[in-house]
């Protein structure tokens, strides 16, 4: 019997491109290439031809990265049984890469994309949800499509009866999309498109 490891990079090796997996093996190495600091402020983004692109936080890391490029290129062809002829580095892919690292530099995208969404209009500030389940059981142990529904539109209900209304569809709208538009985002997307652009 093989290990489920074993049977996954089986697949892995399967489904993926040579390039795919000599990336994956770049990434691997990455962090432990480049060091504990500098790996919060770079990641390996593509591969292409015998050279690696790679993000970094800010202008001065790229330079910085780039004086010890061939330091980086030595180590990483010791590591790797392909070779590596060149790596780049640019700020330009850094914010769009995936929320899900586990390494963040404090001026990462994740703090970026947070603080956008702070000054959203769109943002709400909701009181705590309770915390009981929002299916209720049966009396008789089972739970019917409507009673969960119920039970779903009155918990929604009780969350957005202090949100004041728009003012054209009367539904619960942030403050901050009355305050941009006075009216709710959608209703301000209609008077943007105008008539006759309905389907």
């Amino acid at each position: 019997m093989q290990s489920l490891h074993q049977v996954l990079s089986l697949l892995q090796s399967q489904i993926l491109t040579p390039e795919q997996q000599q990336f994956q093996e770049l990434c691997q190495y990455w962090p432990e290439i480049v060091g504990t600091v500098a790996r919060l402020h770079s990641r390996a983004v593509s591969w292409h031809r015998g050279v690696l692109n790679v993000a970094t936080s800010s202008s001065t890391w790229s330079q910085e990265l780039t004086l010890k490029r061939i330091q980086l290129l030595y180590r990483l062809n010791q590591k790797l049984l392909f070779p590596v002829e060149d790596i780049r580095f640019s700020t330009a892919q850094w914010r769009y890469q995936s929320h899900g690292e586990q390494h963040r530099s404090p001026g990462s995208s994740s703090d970026e994309f947070s603080q956008l969404w702070q000054d959203h209009p769109s943002r709400v500030n909701l009181p705590p949800t309770p915390t009981e389940p929002l299916i209720h059981s049966h009396p008789h142990g089972s739970t019917t499509p409507l009673t969960a529904f119920q039970r779903w539109a009155n918990s929604i209900q009780q969350r957005s009866q202090h949100i004041p209304l728009c003012p054209q569809c009367h539904c619960p709208t942030p403050p901050g999309e009355l305050t941009r538009w006075s009216v709710c985002c959608l209703c301000a997307m209609q008077t943007l498109e105008g008539p006759g652009t309905e389907a």
